[in-house]
């Protein structure tokens, strides 16, 4: 099987059909039927695999600046021209076959030891978990057998999101599941809702992705399993200095064979189809590429006080507004965003478009969620920046303060004082960002609109979008006390401490704490009431 001739990746075009197409045919039919999405069964296969083909395009069919960058994107090239391009590294992409297979150990006798099939999915349960029986939620045996299109597939997924697995399993270049961001156009702008937009929006020029790379520029430094397996046994790393910048998208911290001469004729486990060839297990071994120092064009990044800038990874709770200045403008010595989100900002095109982020929130080698978001890019002139910043910074601060005030709130009204409280309360944080979430969007787009016109005093707006989205903060935080507390078996309930706790919620929301934290003018009465002072 050949990754770039054969038809195995799964798509959707705009009608509904679903097909499979080679890489070669990203692009077909684009005036009368387009593709308009990938179509695997899983939403990480989905994920991987945008990068796949982010990866492959930006290795070998990069624009040489910005204004090709834009022609391609209004005049995408054909099946015809991508064809001889992709047929130039057409054998660095077998998946079988006696030579060098994609992204598997150069060492064609590698020795180690035998794992079933299903391992290659990061959920499956590990041998600790089958042997003390928690495999409660994802079930031993539940993939038995992988077609070569899904083996691919997952294949790739492990080593782009591979967590530790234990002594000498090295984790992906970013870390254990992390945190992907892409750039793609609103769906609304139907000349553009394409597959090959998508795609094209996450390209950097040449010039940017090659940055200083003076080494060797041929596809065997390109892709490592072209040549020896540059091992970590010993602690060495491969870092920016001494790899090429495709490592970044081809990077193999997982020594792999697949195992054909196992094959079995069926029904593959994850997309149904019947094949000759299923694949039931591979052969790994400990110590593969281990990464250090690398800036991932796909990933934000925030700064750790010890150790520098490290890639971003999904954690609990998943991903929400509070979360939106980080990935989209980041903060000067906190947060920065990926490259890509980056670089877009710079391209002269005022295309409504989508940050999509997704990953997994790992927790060591267990699979705890995967999340994944689509949040608006807001354009504005590079002078105003930090005006839109200031004020999203200031919301999301009023909103957490709001979202503290709630939860204790609630906690006072379920349980008496000194009373001992276990459980998990992260619903309540989200329901509460889900209610405010299109609140912070329409704030947001409401100061843009304002920026735009130069006769709006910028100052005064911000301080009325502030005094609406507390009010609305507070609505919001009202409601959803009235909805959990008052909602459950009444012989619980304890109608003194529900209207003790709506009280004290109540005075809080109109309080100081919030007015400081949106940057609100307090009263000079409030002010003395703060400091305990008594008016003389």
């Amino acid at each position: 099987m050949n990754l770039i001739t054969d038809r195995w990746l799964p798509v959707r075009r705009a009608d509904g059909q679903q097909e499979r197409i080679s890489p070669v045919d990203i692009t077909a039919d684009l005036q009368t039927n387009p593709i308009i999405a990938l179509d695997y069964p899983r939403p990480d296969f989905n994920g991987a695999m945008m990068q796949f083909l982010i990866g492959l395009l930006q290795t070998i069919y990069a624009p040489e600046d910005d204004e090709e960058w834009r022609e391609r994107l209004n005049d995408p090239p054909t099946p015809e021209l991508l064809s001889p391009v992709m047929m130039q590294v057409a054998a660095a992409f077998n998946l079988d076959g006696d030579g060098p297979r994609f992204m598997q150990d150069f060492d064609t006798t590698l020795s180690g030891e035998s794992v079933k099939i299903a391992s290659l999915l990061i959920e499956a349960p590990g041998e600790q978990t089958v042997k003390l029986g928690k495999d409660l939620f994802q079930k031993r045996r539940y993939v038995t057998g992988l077609c070569l299109a899904c083996s691919a597939a997952a294949l790739f997924t492990l080593h782009t999101n591979a967590p530790s697995g234990g002594a000498g399993h090295r984790t992906s270049l970013r870390g254990g599941g992390p945190l992907t961001t892409l750039v793609v156009p609103d769906p609304r702008e139907k000349n553009y809702a394409t597959l090959w937009a998508q795609l094209w929006w996450n390209m950097l020029d040449k010039s940017a992705f090659l940055s200083d790379w003076l080494g060797n520029n041929q596809e065997i430094s390109w892709f490592p399993w072209l040549a020896a397996t540059r091992t970590s046994k010993e602690g060495q790393t491969v870092t920016p200095a001494d790899a090429h910048p495709a490592i970044a998208y081809w990077s193999m911290p997982r020594r792999i064979r697949l195992d054909f001469t196992t094959t079995t004729s069926g029904q593959c486990d994850l997309c149904g189809d019947l094949t000759e060839r299923l694949l039931s297990q591979y052969i790994t071994r400990p110590y593969g590429m281990n990464g250090a120092g690398w800036n991932h064009p796909l990933s934000p990044y925030y700064q750790d006080k010890k150790t520098g800038w490290l890639p971003t990874h999904p954690q609990p709770g998943g991903i929400a507004y509070h979360h939106w200045l980080e990935l989209t403008l980041g903060q000067e010595e906190e947060y920065r965003p990926a490259q890509v989100i980056q670089v877009s900002r710079q391209r002269k095109s005022r295309m409504p478009k989508l940050l999509w982020a997704f990953g997994y929130d790992m927790d060591n080698m267990k699979a705890r969620c995967w999340y994944e978001a689509r949040l608006p890019l807001i354009d504005v002139p590079p002078e105003q920046r930090s005006l839109l910043a200031g004020l999203a910074q200031q919301m999301v601060a009023g909103a957490d303060t709001v979202k503290s005030f709630l939860t204790k709130s609630l906690r006072n009204a379920w349980f008496s004082t000194g009373a001992t409280v276990r459980g998990d309360f992260s619903f309540i944080s989200q329901s509460f960002w889900a209610s405010t979430t299109e609140g912070f969007y329409q704030s947001l787009w409401q100061f843009t609109d304002g920026v735009a016109n130069p006769t709006i005093d910028l100052a005064s707006l911000k301080q009325e979008i502030s005094l609406e989205w507390r009010n609305l903060l507070a609505t919001k935080a009202l409601h959803l006390f009235e909805l959990w507390a008052t909602h459950g078996a009444v012989e619980y309930e304890n109608p003194k401490r529900i209207a003790q706790a709506y009280h004290m919620l109540r005075r809080s929301l109109y309080g100081p704490l919030l007015k400081k934290a949106l940057g609100l003018p307090i009263e000079e009465k409030a002010l003395r009431m703060r400091r305990g002072e008594r008016k003389t």
